[in-house]
Formats: C-alpha cells, structure tokens, sequence
C-alpha cells in the first residue's frame, strides 16, 4: 500500500459499525465520511476523494440513485465508486455496474477482499491522474514551443543581419531571407543541406569546427571570416561566385548554459545558431 498512501477515500454508509470495520480495514488511507447520499453529494465537491465506498442501502436517496448523480456531475463523474452491499442477486450487481459503479463489495466484509479491490481500483485511478498531469505538463510545454517559435520566426525575418539555424550534424535547418537574398537562393534551396555545400574553404575541416561550433557565450565562434558560394543559377552569380561574412556562432543545448558543466548532466548537443553580415 506504500504507493498508495494518503489517497482519498470516501465511505458512504448509514452504520456507524460499517463505517468502523471499512476504517480499520483502511487504514492508511485518507478517509472521509458521509452518513447519507446527500451529504455525499456535499462533500464530494469540497474534497474530492480518489474513490467512493457507498452503501446501496441508504434512507432518503439509496446508493444507485447517488451514483447516477455522481456520474451526472462533471465535477465527480469521473470518481470510481464501488458499491458496499448485501444485495449480491444478479440483478442488483447489474444495476450498479449501469448507474456507474466499477465494482462492488459485499457484506459481511472480508479484509482481503476489501483491500485487494479497493487497491485495484486506486491504481487504476493513480495511473490515470499521473496520465492526465503529463498530458497538462506536455500540453504546457507544447505551447512554450509554439510560443518560443513564433518569437524566433520574428527575430529571424526582422533581424537586420542574416540568421540560419543547424542541426547537430550541420546541416540547414532554417533561415531568414536576408541571408539567402544575399547569395542569391530561396530558403527551399538551401534547407536540409549541409552548410558546407555553400562554404568556400581551404580548410574545410577546421572552418566547419567553428561554425557548427558546440560552444556558447564567450567561447562562440565570433567574426569567422566564411567566403559563402552565390547561387550559380542566380543574376548575383555573374557579378561574383563568392560573398565574404563575418560569422557569429552559437552551440545550442537542450540545457540553459549555466547548466551544462554541472558534474554529472546529461546533455544533448542540438547544433548552432549563426548570425552573418557582410565583412567591410
């Protein structure tokens, strides 16, 4: 029960001498309780328990009935109920399976068989709460994307140097049309290609090195003199086969900086960020 403790648990019963076996029974967990349906139906709403004991036989509304209600209410429809009853005939355990119910426990109480499906069922609940919190938690991050996206699209096209983003392998993952203006291509043309099919180098090796460098702040790649191929098939080709830059680059990391070199991280290179204007 190690994993299961401090879980909610609502017990809904009239007998006082039910409401004390199923609490000691459960001991461990976090037990509330309600003597009737109606003040079920209260207390659900201001503390939301993981799982609902409730007796089908009640005075004023009986269990089948606060059940259908449970289930009609957004707020609680999706609390498991089991049924507390002596009522075991066919027609009764129907009956609770259609108003709502995910199982039943029938009287007198066993312990065993009391603990081993009230713990079922709360697995089955904790497995879906930490579903529905890693759904909101990638959803959130989702939108930080989305969100972090559309700022750099707007950096990128406003900025007045020449950007292009690559990947870990150096190749051209994005750019902005100032700087495929300048060599005479379209964004198409040069994307998903290695940047070094448009670098003109003596030392292709050792340029390359600096430009998908793996560095960052003040051990960036700064003022790289790069002679970048023009477009062959463009009208820029005939007044000049190569446009000389200065090179700004910056190692991305799936980390912020400041927690890269901590002992013992684990980080993943996700390539570099370069900022190009022409050299004077």
């Amino acid at each position: 029960m190690t994993d299961l403790a401090g879980m909610k648990v609502m017990i809904v019963d009239d007998t006082p001498a039910n409401i004390d076996v199923l609490r000691r029974i459960l001991e461990g967990f976090e037990i509330s309780i309600a003597m009737n349906g109606e003040s079920a139906l209260t207390l659900v709403e201001k503390n939301r328990p993981d799982l609902i004991l409730l007796d089908v036989m009640m005075p004023g509304i009986d269990g089948f009935e606060t059940c259908k209600r449970l289930k009609a209410n957004p707020a609680t429809k999706h609390i498991p109920v089991i049924f507390v009853t002596a009522k075991t005939e066919v027609d009764d355990v129907v009956r609770g399976f259609k108003v709502g119910s995910v199982d039943y426990i029938a009287k007198p109480f066993k312990r065993e068989e009391v603990v081993s499906r009230v713990e079922a069922h709360l697995k089955i609940e904790q497995l879906i709460q930490e579903k529905e919190g890693l759904n909101k938690k990638l959803q959130g991050q989702n939108n930080e994307l989305i969100e972090s996206q559309n700022q750099y699209r707007i950096i990128l096209e406003k900025s007045s140097d020449g950007v292009f983003r690559l990947d870990a392998e150096g190749k051209i993952l994005s750019s902005n049309t100032r700087f495929t203006s300048a060599l005479g291509f379209e964004p198409k043309d040069i994307f998903e290609r290695p940047v070094m099919d448009i670098v003109n180098s003596e030392d292709p090796t050792g340029i390359r090195t600096k430009i998908v460098t793996r560095r960052f702040g003040e051990r960036a790649t700064s003022n790289l003199k790069v002679q970048f191929c023009v477009n062959e098939n463009s009208p820029i080709w005939q007044e000049r086969k190569y446009q000389t830059m200065l090179l700004d680059s910056y190692g991305i990391w799936n980390l912020p900086n400041n927690k890269i070199y901590e002992k013992g991280t684990e980080k993943t290179y996700m390539g570099a960020i370069c900022i190009v204007k022409k050299s004077a």
